[in-house]
């Protein structure tokens, strides 16, 4: 067995890991990362890549008025008492100045969006937009070879082979026919995809949301020379007189045994993947139903099972164990797509209902708490139904809107199509006479603009969502317009909330409320600041980084533990 040494080890290559691996090493600690998949970047390099974090410098720039007191009363609202008060109020009082301290350094780039309201306007403390902030896209040929080395994002993100959409690209895509200015917004950007293509890359270089958030952290870890040990896989914590003193890694070429002077940071992404946990913490699994879990398959509890050997404990005191959305998948040939859906329920013209043909929830509401009606409903599945005109102006899943052509979803039968209600009832097997119930009172209550079943529209961040110029509600129109698409849906994992307990700092607590000396853990490894409440648009990524950028900053000042330490080459290369 090889033997290396380093001040600290990071397991797992998310936002988590390697904002802390960045901090670390420039605070003067000698780091090692080490990742499970051939690639970088977690479940972090698939996701939308947004923060959320008050009162940042961007929001202030932009003259959106904040407050931290009305943040922290927004998440202890929103966690209804099951979460730390002192880890709510450590997050928003130090995350704007974990921003500005990795804006500063170069290793992220962000933009504020004040169109991306809290997602409950009615509680107390919310905002109507700034706190969320998003990601500046990155070329990821500055990356040179570790470009490949980059898990690329999810297929749904990109488009015409490899290019990635932002956020901030969809408005142009869904105005593709019907603006002049998207349209040269769009060609520029395949100008430029085709180009790279042409320059012999796998994907366009062009990164964007979480992959640009991954990408950028990479390009600064790279500059510190870091060592990225990628299929290095985290099987066993070492312990001396009550502290953690060192890892065995399990690599392709054997074990490697790391000691470390100043910790071992967990942040391996939670277990959206850990059949085990899956049927002890899920009820609707337990009873048989699944769901889709949309992590990496890496992404298998590694940490909370290492963690819990060593004297750790669950928390347990959440609402939801884990994010939730609602995912279409997309098959063809052994391919399989899987697609989440987000904004695209929101807009007028499209409805979501259960295959006795009735709706179910509000589909401009957030992603997390539709989803988690549809589970709760008993159901395994559930369909997204459009009208003709709907489907064209706006898309839906990974169709998308004119001109985009629909031939191919329709053979491979990710998007069905009637002639009529009743057509596309049969072909969905949903209650015909039901639906078409459904169908005539939403329409009734489109043409008045208000949804008398579940308020759709009612609140900012439903409207936010929605299309402006469909009046008097911009989430509703009638579907009249044949021929009628529906794609089916079933219920998706984001990440999960369950997790470690940990501290202000991110170090893991024993059974005894007291910290594990040299355990932390991060991300999707700890128990959510949220209570398993899902309040804002990057409220899992933004104490990522936070509580990174705490435990890196405890690590370097804990001089309780001294060793002299040789630092070999082998801990440049795995």
């Amino acid at each position: 067995m090889r033997h290396v040494s380093c001040d600290v080890l990071v397991a797992g290559s998310g936002a988590a890991g390697l904002a802390c691996a960045f901090t670390a090493r420039d605070m003067g600690l000698n780091v090692i990362v080490v990742e499970k998949s051939d690639r970088i970047g977690g479940t972090t390099a698939w996701s939308g890549g947004e923060i959320w974090v008050p009162c940042n410098s961007q929001q202030a720039e932009a003259g959106i008025k904040d407050s931290r007191a009305e943040a922290i009363q927004y998440l202890e609202v929103s966690a209804e008492g099951r979460a730390d008060l002192s880890r709510i109020a450590t997050y928003v009082n130090q995350a704007a100045e974990a921003l500005d301290y990795f804006v500063a350094k170069g290793a992220m780039q962000v933009e504020v969006m004040s169109d991306a309201p809290d997602y409950f306007d009615n509680r107390p403390g919310a905002h109507k937009g700034g706190r969320t902030l998003r990601m500046v896209p990155f070329d990821g040929r500055k990356l040179g070879p570790d470009f490949r080395r980059l898990r690329d994002p999810l297929a749904a993100g990109q488009i015409f082979g490899g290019l990635s959409v932002a956020r901030e690209d969809i408005g142009h895509l869904q105005a593709l026919g019907r603006s002049p200015r998207s349209m040269l917004y769009v060609l520029r950007l395949l100008l430029a995809h085709g180009m790279q293509r042409l320059g012999g890359l796998h994907r366009g270089a062009r990164t964007t949301m979480g992959n640009a958030m991954v990408a950028r952290f990479l390009a600064a870890v790279q500059a510190q020379r870091t060592p990225i040990w990628c299929n290095a896989t985290l099987t066993e914590i070492k312990m001396q007189t009550g502290r953690v003193t060192g890892a065995i890694i399990t690599t392709p070429e054997g074990p490697v045994e790391i000691a470390v002077t100043r910790g071992v940071v967990l942040a391996t992404g939670g277990f959206s993947h850990d059949l085990r946990r899956q049927a002890q913490i899920y009820s609707h699994v337990a009873v048989g139903r699944s769901h889709v879990a949309l992590p990496p398959n890496e992404v298998a509890g590694d940490g909370l099972t290492l963690a819990l050997r060593v004297g750790g404990k669950v928390r347990g005191n959440v609402s939801q164990p884990a994010a939730w959305t609602a995912v279409s998948e997309r098959r063809q040939g052994s391919k399989v797509w899987q697609v989440p859906h987000f904004g695209d329920k929101a807009k007028p013209g499209i409805i979501a209902v259960l295959p006795n043909g009735r709706r179910f929830a509000n589909e401009a509401s957030n992603y997390h708490d539709f989803c988690r009606v549809l589970i709760d409903s008993g159901a395994s599945e559930a369909w997204l139904i459009a009208d003709h005109r709907a489907l064209r102006r706006y898309g839906l899943g990974r169709v998308g809107p004119f001109p985009a052509p629909l031939g191919s979803h329709l053979r491979c039968g990710y998007l069905v199509k009637g002639r009529s209600l009743e057509d596309l009832a049969q072909v969905t097997g949903i209650d015909a006479p039901t639906f078409a119930q459904t169908v005539e009172r939403f329409n009734a209550m489109a043409t008045r603009g208000l949804d008398e079943d579940f308020q759709r529209g009612g609140s900012a961040f439903d409207r936010a969502a929605g299309d402006p110029e469909q009046q008097p509600n911009p989430n509703m129109a009638p579907l009249v317009q044949p021929p009628f698409y529906g794609i089916r849906i079933v219920p998706g994992n984001l990440s999960t909330f369950l997790g470690l307990d940990a501290d202000e700092n991110g170090a893991v607590l024993n059974v005894q409320g007291k910290a594990i000396p040299g355990l932390h853990a991060l991300g999707a490894d700890a128990e959510a600041v949220t209570g398993g409440s899902y309040p804002a648009a990057g409220i899992t990524l933004g104490p990522a980084i936070t509580f990174a950028w705490l435990a890196a900053r405890a690590m370097a000042e804990d001089h309780t533990m001294q060793a002299d330490v040789t630092y070999t080459s082998s801990a440049k290369t795995a």
